[in-house]
């Protein structure tokens, strides 16, 4: 059964879209620390800064993960 073999991940996502870094890693099935590093190179969904913290926007995450094979 198809059922047995899904993992599920619990997502804080805020509800204008929003999510944290350590989320979006979540999402995305890799480190906060790598998002960071993303980041800082240019590459993975586009962040945003919101109060001097770093959010992802939910949906972009999904269309980038997506498009990528991770």
């Amino acid at each position: 059964m198809l059922a047995d073999n899904v993992e599920m991940l619990k997502v804080r996502v805020f509800p204008d879209n929003r999510v944290d870094r350590v989320n979006a890693a979540i999402a995305l099935g890799r480190s906060a620390k790598t998002l960071a590093s993303w980041k800082c190179k240019g590459i993975g969904p586009r962040p945003v800064n919101v109060g001097g913290r770093v959010f992802m926007i939910g949906m972009k995450c999904g269309q980038w993960r997506g498009v990528r094979s991770l």
